[in-house]
């Protein structure tokens, strides 16, 4: 059991990139590690005097340098940035929330002329290999010199893990040292080498260790050594040993650094300042590292591949009420591209909420599902409103990612789609995609370039940083262009009304992480502008539901069923006269747990449960 503990293998593999300048190494060197989980994560750091937001166009091309290397290599792997203004930090931070046996540099790719880089690798909390050359060969003679440093075990660990022809490995000492002190600081390792019939284990006495390790290098094709202390002339060291080997030897080497415990926060974590200013740092990070662009997915065949690589089904539901003038163009448009010329799409439905115009027998001729959401599921009721017919979407559709978008954008295009579904498709990671874009706002005749959203920048997001400040770097909350994966969707309640987009924002936030959630700048949407009565009506829905998910995180009631019905300002041949209008946001259970829905997607699991 003991040599299991330290010779466990290395799956979760993240390798950090700074530039441009990726080399097939890294991929020879991962291949020699079987099974793995690769990710790479492009980092991006930012001068100090800049808000961390800065670092998005930058962040946005490396992660499009990264993918495309990724593909051309065909290499299965995640691809993410972190953003920050220090190495260490930008590295950290991702590995305290992924698990990672090990992190990869590239010696020749990192910026030699950033000394606090390596002094940030040396400090990283994880496990660490720098690697120098090529790594071709794909079953190594291997070489480990041990002298009992604190990544003598991680280098044992490593090199087993490695596929390989041979494996040698010399324990050297100073020819006085008694027997006692050469064996302490291995940690018992010498003890387990001479019971491993594949390591070629030797023990030399040596004047002159560092020429040993040497001549032992110039005999192997990869040397696995651990990271040593530098000179405080030499910031940019590895070490005394290893960077004579990096520079002399010629052949493959890995410099390992064992992990370090990651110390506890202090008290001044406390302090309500540093918290503000937490959290700012968290929300502008957020924002350059998943805050993704349409034009990054417009490859649509690459979107196909990564489906049918995952193995996924994905789904599109139109909510409509009354949208014939736009709906069969919406239809057509995301058909043609979406489902004929690229398969992107594995089906279409239209959840119509009961439309008095032509809308259903204009979508009913492209042939696709039609249904009207207060006919489906009729048992728990009908109730108006676009919240309650995209939670009845999670029924009638099969997908295991659904996408959302409104039937009456005029100026429809594939990317209100694809922008969203694309980073569900790039990173596992992420379970939630919101849309947003430039609205123009028509006033009669005129129509200015921005201005729309109106109840997005008065209400929504003036709620949001008061309440939910980490979700203050969603652009537009109340968006309808967005989408998730349904094992997600399934455990989230859904508002009936126009609370339906803030509630999900904030229960993914909550019950997922903010990291779970991304957004994507899909340009310009033009549709129809609504009055100023029905947008202080949507503002009056969405303060309801922000206050009722607060009531659920203080579990208090905030405000009485009387303040629910809204006075609203009329003016009609001169006279002004209150209206008393109820609007009352009711929600919707999880899907999940619906004895029906469990019964058609989990019908194994209904029935144990019946049982």
């Amino acid at each position: 059991m003991y040599s299991q503990r330290i010779f466990r293998p290395f799956r979760r593999l993240v390798v950090p990139v700074f530039d441009e300048s990726l080399h097939k190494n890294i991929i020879n060197f991962c291949h020699l590690l079987n099974e793995i989980s690769l990710t790479f994560l492009g980092v991006i750091i930012v001068d100090p005097s800049l808000s961390l937001s800065a670092g998005n166009t930058r962040a946005r091309k490396l992660r499009k340098y990264v993918y495309e290397f990724v593909r051309s290599h065909h290499v299965e792997a995640q691809v993410t940035v972190s953003v920050s203004y220090d190495y260490g930090e930008a590295i950290n931070s991702y590995l305290q929330d992924h698990r990672t046996d090990l992190v990869i540099f590239d010696w020749a790719s990192l910026p030699k002329d950033q000394p606090d880089l390596i002094e940030s690798i040396k400090k990283i909390k994880a496990n660490v290999a720098v690697i120098h050359g090529n790594f071709t060969k794909q079953y190594p003679k291997i070489g480990i010199p041990l002298r009992g440093g604190p990544h003598a075990q991680l280098s044992l660990r490593l090199a087993l893990a490695m596929q390989r022809s041979e494996l040698n490995a010399i324990h050297l000492f100073l020819p006085e040292t008694s027997a006692e002190v050469v064996e302490a600081p291995l940690l018992g390792i010498s003890r387990i080498l001479p019971n491993l019939p594949e390591v070629n284990y030797q023990r030399k006495a040596s004047r002159n260790p560092n020429q040993d390790i040497l001549e032992l290098s110039r005999q192997s094709d990869v040397t696995i050594v651990g990271i040593g202390e530098a000179g405080v002339e030499r910031r940019e060291s590895l070490g005394k040993v290893a960077d004579q080997l990096l520079k002399d030897s010629g052949r493959d080497v890995v410099v390992v650094k064992s992990q370090q415990e990651i110390p506890h926060q202090g008290d001044d974590w406390k302090n309500e300042t540093i918290g503000s200013t937490a959290i700012s740092i968290l929300v502008d990070k957020w924002f350059a590292e998943n805050t993704f662009h349409a034009s990054e997915f417009d490859r649509l065949a690459d979107l196909v591949r990564l489906k049918e690589e995952r193995g996924l089904k994905i789904s599109l539901a139109l909510p409509a009420l009354n949208e014939e003038e736009t709906v069969g163009n919406v239809i057509g448009t995301i058909q043609k591209w979406l489902v004929e010329k690229h398969p992107l799409l594995d089906e279409i439905v239209l959840m119509d909420s009961n439309s008095s115009d032509r809308t259903r027998e204009i979508a009913q001729s492209f042939g696709i599902p039609v249904y009207i959401h207060q006919q489906v599921l009729p048992q728990y009721g009908a109730r108006e409103g676009k919240g309650d017919a995209l939670w009845k979407s999670l029924y009638v559709t099969n997908g295991d990612i659904i996408i959302w978008i409104d039937s009456d954008i005029v100026n429809i295009h594939p990317r209100f789609v694809y922008g969203v579904v694309g980073p569900l498709l790039l990173n596992k990671n992420i379970h939630f995609v919101k849309g947003f874009y430039q609205r123009p706002l028509k006033t009669g005749r005129r129509v200015q370039s921005t201005g729309g959203g109106r109840v997005t920048e008065l209400t929504a997001r003036p709620l949001l940083n008061l309440f939910y400040p980490e979700l203050s770097g969603v652009i537009q909350p109340l968006s309808g262009e967005y989408g998730g994966r349904r094992k997600v969707l399934e455990n989230l309640t859904f508002f009936t009304g126009y609370g339906v987009e803030t509630g999900l924002l904030i229960d993914v936030f909550e019950k997922y992480g903010l990291s779970a959630i991304a957004q994507v700048d899909l340009l310009e949407r033009i549709h129809h502008n609504q009055s100023l009565t029905a947008l202080s009506k949507m503002s009056f829905v969405i303060i309801q539901t922000v206050l009722k998910k607060l009531e659920q995180r203080l579990k208090q009631p905030l405000f009485e069923e009387i303040n629910r019905s809204m006075k609203i300002v009329q003016y009609e041949s001169g006279n002004y006269y209150l209206e008393v209008k109820e609007i009352i946001e009711q929600d919707r259970p999880p899907m999940i747990t619906l004895p029906e829905y469990r019964a058609k997607f989990y019908p194994d699991k209904e029935a144990e449960t019946m049982r």
